[in-house]
């Protein structure tokens, strides 16, 4: 019976894993005293291999519970193979118009992601992608990580 249920467990694992829609994810975490200082910019390398797909890039980032902003304003500068920069600058919506956190929270932390860029195109090649905040002091309060997710486009 326990082989019957190992065998199940491992079919499953490996089916999921190879209809994956994501291309590439990673998490930065460890930022000291819960403060992402404004000079910190996030930087994550990824490979596209596959250039008859579309892709889209979701920012995800964990914070405390109750945060007290409504919105992050974000950058993001995109490097494709060429070595030309595409720079984004977007809003990073913390909660919604009646004051209510958008990320999955439990207990005293909020799991957030937001798609940034949808649909794109890409080449075949290797990407950067560069993650700063435009927050009007030194540092942004009560984050605990931040990460970014390549997924293709159904």
């Amino acid at each position: 019976m326990k082989t019957k249920i190992l065998f199940f467990t491992f079919f499953i694992i490996i089916f999921i894993s190879c209809n994956s829609k994501t291309v590439f994810s990673d998490t930065k975490e460890g930022f000291t005293a819960n403060q992402w200082p404004k000079k910190e910019a996030q930087s994550f390398t990824f490979a596209i291999n596959d250039d008859s797909k579309n892709y889209d890039f979701t920012l995800t980032i964990s914070h405390v519970y109750d945060y007290q902003f409504e919105s992050v304003p974000m950058e993001v500068g995109i490097t494709n193979p060429k070595g030309e920069t595409e720079i984004l600058l977007f809003d990073l919506l913390i909660k919604d118009a009646k004051g209510k956190d958008k990320g999955d929270c439990l207990g005293d932390l909020c799991d957030l992601k937001q798609t940034f860029k949808k649909n794109v195109k890409l080449s075949k090649g290797t990407y950067t992608v560069h993650i700063s905040h435009r927050f009007n002091y030194d540092y942004l309060p009560n984050i605990t990580s931040l990460g970014l997710q390549v997924d293709k486009t159904e």
